[in-house]
């Protein structure tokens, strides 16, 4: 950790121990993830309605970029560059290969062999930007040297390739993909260099003397992996005008092994050292020499020796020929990318949720069913499927579409009332599984304060094959009431409306001093102009952690003013969920109306919790709706008044204002003296004797930062600046994470310095907003 951060610790942890009660400062949130699985276990829970329910969410997820993959395809280069008329059958494979593997953190390379072998394109992570020469450029010469095929070649070039990969893939997640028809007449002598038999002056016979040999049948390949044959290539003597005939006749009658025989036992032996290094091998074969006569021999053998890499592979394809290969490719890549080494929890496995209970609370699973027939108990999604919802039946059971089945265990004596749900299908890498269902408070502690509760008492995963089973995190609601009795049986007490129960409370981020203005369009930063309510929440909703941001995370709020497309949904739906922000009377939001300073004091203070019991801390707020928050904001340090002893709770902030109350709720210290003089300035914010000056700077750039303490208390000194974040991408790529079709990771490295005023409140990227 860098001496920023453990600073900007040090400052939150002086900052809260002043502001938490000695209660709630202990409370501990227990997490437990299966790390080692790389995959994320996520329970959430949406605050307390009107009857005290809950939306809770169950959800697995394995980002992609967990499980790296590397494969090496090894093609047949004699008769894949030129088979297919103009079109080489390797650009067919290359476009495949980057249409199914781009962006999926596979790592791929690409060899080709004649009667020699090269690696086309070398190993390396493939994108959507990737590009692989076709004609091998300049190359092409290469071929046209290397006539003949030497499967042994290619087999070892690509393993050597694939030991170009990470160190950090396995040798399980590593694949040799094999495309050729097993026919093979040349190999590697002692010293790694092409070898073929020849005759009188050096000339090769390539595959003449099995092809001209007239052979009814060629030494069975297992009685070949019998014998000890050498790798240094014959030389043989002939006389007359018919030399390339008689050195034919005379490897026949001698019974010596023919070139074609060689190179098939030299291939038998290479695919031995593919398995002996723990490489996955995938076989894609298509008929040798099917429609040539007088050579079946040669095709029996090229048959046995395909079987003999068959019998070594994970997967295997027989296309009807070698044009129709690259159409395999979608099942290969199924076998590697969605097949046993991205199975990530199996069939079978079991998510068991113990319904939460304490002595001061007892939720109760609400069984919508029973209440409105047409209503689900339970909905499960995985992947990019639809939900598929169930209700329980007579015997408290559910079948899912998939097979997966679920079963409710009222609470019984000795038993706690909990349920468990038994996956139907894998789940592979790169999915989402969630499971949503409804849970009621029934029994609460209804004395007047703040309360905590757990919406269960534990869920746990426990996955099939191995019986070891995970914890997921344990959500925490909280309640406040107002008035009513004493201890837990003062009556019905209801729930006050200003005091809409808590959401998990949400965190933010204090250790990074991210920017989270951007000017207007006019080049300006506008200090004293309004901000609307829309544009607070983004800010907050930017501010929050990565795992509070996951943890809270929905695209759906109850606001008929808010569209699921609107920029700031997705900022207005988490922080709605998490109890931090509210809405109008209506079931409005009204998201571009100037927010008033006791709102913005409401959701800054909304972030630590705890009560205000005192005489009011300004004049003008007494029967305020607001009361308690704005007084327990002045407490913590998050507010000033006006000067005069009011705070005048009803005036719309201005952007100064609550920038420089999102920079305390953040911990941020900002000093005008301590500043870089690189930093990004504004022409309406260049007097530095304004009240504001060092609040608007700080919001607007973006630093690494040191905490000392002086005579009048805490300060920053910037010790660096940083590229402002471009908060509109990363939006997009949060958004993307926690979709079904495609989670992953939230955190972003992509991070832009845009010209002063770039960005506009229709894309997100614009932030002109005061709370």
């Amino acid at each position: 950790m860098d001496k920023r951060r453990i600073l900007a610790a040090a400052l939150t942890a002086v900052m809260l121990l002043g502001m938490l009660p000695a209660a709630l400062a202990a409370e501990p949130q227990p997490t437990e993830a299966a790390d080692e699985l790389g995959i994320t276990l996520l329970k959430t829970a949406g605050a307390l309605n009107s009857v005290r329910e809950t939306k809770i969410s169950l959800e697995i997820s394995a980002p992609v970029n967990e499980t790296p993959v590397a494969v090496e395809f090894v093609m047949d280069a004699t008769s894949s560059l030129f088979s297919s008329g103009d079109e080489i059958m390797i650009q067919s494979w290359a476009e495949e290969i980057r249409g199914a593997m781009a962006d999926k953190n596979v790592y791929a390379g690409l060899t080709v062999f004649a009667n020699d072998a090269k690696t086309v394109y070398e190993m390396s992570q493939l994108t959507a930007e990737s590009t692989f020469d076709y004609s091998l450029g300049e190359e092409m010469l290469w071929l046209a040297g290397h006539t003949g095929t030497n499967l042994q070649a290619g087999i070892r070039a690509g393993l050597a390739d694939l030991e170009k990969a990470p160190d950090t893939i396995p040798q399980a997640n590593r694949y040799l993909v094999l495309i050729t028809d097993g026919g093979s007449f040349w190999w590697l002598d002692d010293a790694g260099n092409p070898a073929n038999d020849t005759y009188n002056d050096g000339t090769r016979l390539q595959n003449n003397d099995a092809a001209e040999g007239g052979y009814e049948s060629l030494t069975d390949l297992t009685a070949l992996l019998g014998q000890t044959v050498s790798a240094q290539p014959a030389a043989y003597t002939a006389a007359g005008d018919e030399a390339l005939a008689d050195v034919v006749g005379q490897i026949k009658t001698s019974g010596a092994l023919t070139n074609f025989e060689k190179g098939v036992y030299f291939a038998a032996k290479e695919l031995d050292k593919v398995t002996e290094a723990g490489v996955r091998l995938i076989t894609v074969r298509y008929p040798c020499y099917a429609d040539e006569e007088g050579l079946s021999a040669l095709t029996t053998l090229a048959g046995q020796l395909m079987d003999y890499a068959e019998r070594k592979s994970v997967f295997t394809a027989s296309p009807a020929s070698l044009e129709e290969t690259a159409a395999e490719l979608e099942s290969v890549m199924d076998q590697i990318y969605g097949g046993g080494v991205n199975v990530v929890v199996p069939a079978g496995s079991t998510i068991t949720d113990v319904i939460g209970k304490d002595e001061d609370y007892d939720f109760d699973l609400s069984i919508k069913s029973k209440e409105i027939p047409a209503l689900a108990d339970f909905a499960l999604k995985i992947g990019g499927d639809a939900p598929m919802e169930g209700q329980l039946d007579e015997n408290n059971q559910i079948t899912f579409a998939d097979g997966s089945t679920l079963t409710y265990y009222p609470e019984a004596e000795g038993q706690d009332e909990r349920f468990v749900l038994t996956l139907g299908q894998d789940i592979h890498r790169s999915e989402r599984v969630s499971l949503t269902y409804t849970a009621r408070l029934a029994e609460r502690d209804t004395s007047r304060g703040e309360h905590y509760v757990y919406p269960n008492v534990e869920a746990y995963l426990t996955l099939s094959d191995t019986g070891e089973s995970y914890l997921f995190p344990r959500p925490r609601l909280g309640y406040t009431i107002s008035g009513g009795g004493s201890g837990g049986g003062g009556g019905d007490t209801v729930i006050d409306e200003n005091d809409t129960p808590l959401g998990p409370l949400p965190e933010l981020n204090m250790a990074d001093h991210f920017a989270y203005i951007i000017g207007r369009d006019d080049g300006l930063v506008h200090p004293e102009a309004s901000i609307t309510r829309a544009e607070v929440a983004t800010i907050f909703f930017r501010m929050l952690t990565e795992d509070s941001r996951a943890q809270l995370w929905t695209t759906t709020n109850p606001y008929s003013d808010v569209a699921a497309e609107a920029w700031y949904n997705n900022a207005v739906s988490t922080l709605t969920t998490s109890g931090v922000i509210m809405g109008k009377p209506g079931n409005v939001f009204d998201p571009d109306a100037p927010i008033t300073r006791a709102e913005f004091a409401t959701i800054a203070v909304r972030f630590f919790g705890g009560n205000y019991e005192g005489e009011d801390q300004f004049t003008d707020i007494a029967g305020h709706w607001a009361n308690k928050y704005i007084n327990r904001a002045a407490v913590l340090g998050l507010i000033n008044g006006k000067g005069d002893g009011t705070f005048d709770p009803n005036a719309d902030i201005t952007r100064a204002e609550a920038m420089a109350i999102v920079n305390r709720t953040l911990g941020r210290k900002p000093d005008a003296d301590h500043m870089l003089p690189n930093m990004i300035t504004w022409e309406d914010n260049l007097d530095e004797s304004k009240w504001y000056y060092a609040d608007v700077q700080e919001a607007t750039n973006s630093h690494d930062f040191e905490v000392e303490s002086g005579a009048d208390g805490l300060y920053e000194i910037w010790t660096g600046l940083l590229q402002v974040r471009d908060w509109a991408a990363l939006e997009r790529e949060w958004s993307e994470s926690n979709s079904s079709s495609n989670p992953g990771d939230v955190v972003s490295d992509v991070v832009t310095e845009p010209e002063a005023g770039e960005g506009t409140a229709a894309d997100g990227g614009q932030i002109e907003t005061e709370t």
